[in-house]
């Protein structure tokens, strides 16, 4: 398998992680890593069926700059979901407190804190609706373990293709219609702004949706 390189130089590397692909090798099949040869940590990850953007470093020395800068908030990642039913809401803010089952590999949701629940905040906003399906912009406020696809569905609003948390049927590629699709950091070492940003995946456009309902 081919895997798109957005950038790359002497310290870090970005990357279009495919959907189906496995980012660290679960002992059953090739992983990111495996086949990027690449010897670290990846600064952050995404789910086997998810897509999207992917920063990795190259040296020790930026693996610890990028870890301690993605621990203080200072790499922003946006999504892109789809959903089979529209939110209540057009934009908000979703609060809820989420804890690993761990035999399920699922997130529980919870309204109110309880024992062993971590909490979670991200924000949505309705970019466009077909007849059937709905486009939405996500901005984490917090990491944690499955917390978009939980969250979503926690409202009634599973993304498509997400049979763990509660939409109906398969994508027609077996992906969760989840995308990582813009990111924005300092280079640990030059201190630039970096920022990059991906197309829609193909399949995503048999559901009626392209690139023209980009975020600018």
């Amino acid at each position: 398998m081919e895997i798109p390189i957005i950038y790359q130089d002497d310290q870090l590397l970005v990357v279009n992680k495919p959907a189906g692909l496995a980012v660290q090798n679960d002992g059953k099949e090739s992983s990111l890593l495996q086949l990027l040869k690449h010897p670290f940590e990846p600064v952050h990850r995404l789910d086997q069926r998810v897509s999207g953007l992917l920063l990795l470093a190259k040296t020790a020395e930026v693996q610890t700059a990028l870890n301690k800068a993605f621990q203080d908030r200072q790499i922003q990642k946006l999504y892109k979901a789809v959903v089979g039913q529209q939110p209540a809401a057009k934009e908000a803010m979703l609060d809820h407190w989420l804890r690993k089952k761990g035999e399920q590999q699922k997130a529980q949701v919870f309204k109110q804190k309880v024992a062993h629940a971590k909490q979670a905040k991200l924000h949505y906003k309705l970019i466009q609706s077909t007849n059937r399906y709905h486009l939405l912009d996500i901005e984490l406020h917090t990491g944690l373990f499955h917390q978009i696809r939980a969250q979503l569905a926690a409202i009634g609003c599973p993304i498509v293709g997400d049979l763990k948390y509660g939409f109906p049927r398969s994508s027609p590629d077996g992906s969760i219609f989840l995308q990582a699709y813009k990111l924005y950091f300092i280079h640990p070492l030059t201190k630039e702004p970096m920022a990059f940003e991906i197309p829609i995946p193909e399949v995503w456009k048999k559901y009626g949706f392209n690139d023209e309902w980009m975020i600018e």
